[in-house]
């Protein structure tokens, strides 16, 4: 990768999402195309298969080739989380423009990374501190969000409790809260939606939310502190790692290539009501 003059700059940058449907990522999107504004860069979005989709990984190189192909300045990745993804990405630019990675680990890329790992440690902790000892994570099991929850169950000696990762989503998730019966006291989810789902599920089944059943979830969703009872979450630093995903980007395109950087961000607990916390 060779450094750009000012006058051989585009001012335009690659965009490269999985997905944009949910809040979520449609809430980290709007960040990053608003940092990118303030830098006086125009940005092109492309989209590469949802991580969940069968079809095959090569539709992801084959949108960082399109993209390389408008000539843009650099490339920023919404990483999908697969174990071959940094490879691939590097294998496909050739040092040809710089590349910024975000929310997932990376390697041989700069990128911003979410510690979900420590969200959730944060959040199990918390309900741990409120009393509860029949914790459970609905989640995938291997991801960092279920090593946080593992590792703070460990620390304080308490049984993990890992549901069916097939949870996603709401209708799932409401299914699933019907069946759970009282064999909880805390529920820490994936996301928000899952925790809406279960919520409404625990309360079909005759369950009280936060009385019966804590609920945690993730995402901070708008309609989160709305719901009954309020959701307590972990709130995504969004803008935060948008914000450092341009940072990451002006970095390489001033100074050139360099050894890959790593900006390391974390979510942040919003205690509402479904906690059973005081507030």
């Amino acid at each position: 990768m060779t450094q750009l003059t000012v006058m051989e700059r585009t001012y335009t940058l690659g965009l490269l999402t999985y997905q944009i449907a949910r809040e979520t990522l449609g809430r980290q999107t709007d960040q990053i195309l608003r940092a990118a504004y303030k830098q006086k860069y125009q940005v092109v979005i492309n989209m590469a298969t949802h991580r969940t989709s069968l079809a095959p990984l090569d539709d992801q190189t084959l949108q960082i080739k399109e993209l390389l192909a408008r000539d843009v300045d650099g490339l920023l990745i919404h990483m999908r989380g697969d174990e071959q993804e940094s490879e691939r990405i590097v294998n496909t630019v050739q040092k040809r423009v710089p590349v910024v990675a975000f929310t997932a680990p990376t390697r041989d890329l700069s990128g911003v990374v979410l510690d979900e790992a420590l969200g959730y440690y944060e959040a199990t902790e918390h309900l741990i501190l409120l009393g509860h000892a029949q914790i459970g994570f609905i989640g995938t099991d291997c991801s960092a969000k279920a090593k946080g929850y593992l590792l703070a169950m460990k620390k304080h000696g308490l049984s993990p409790q890992p549901i069916s990762s097939k949870t996603g989503f709401l209708e799932r998730a409401y299914q699933l809260g019907k069946r759970l019966g009282g064999r909880f006291t805390a529920l820490v989810c994936r996301d928000d939606y899952t925790a809406i789902g279960i919520c409404r599920g625990l309360r079909e089944a005759g369950l009280r939310v936060p009385e019966d059943v804590a609920v945690v979830g993730s995402g901070d969703i708008k309609v989160a502190s709305y719901v009954t009872s309020a959701l307590t979450t972990l709130a995504t630093p969004y803008e935060a790692i948008a914000q450092a995903a341009m940072e990451l980007m002006l970095e390489q395109l001033a100074e050139g290539p360099g050894e890959p950087r790593q900006i390391t961000l974390k979510p942040s607990l919003i205690v509402r009501e479904s906690c059973g916390a005081k507030l």
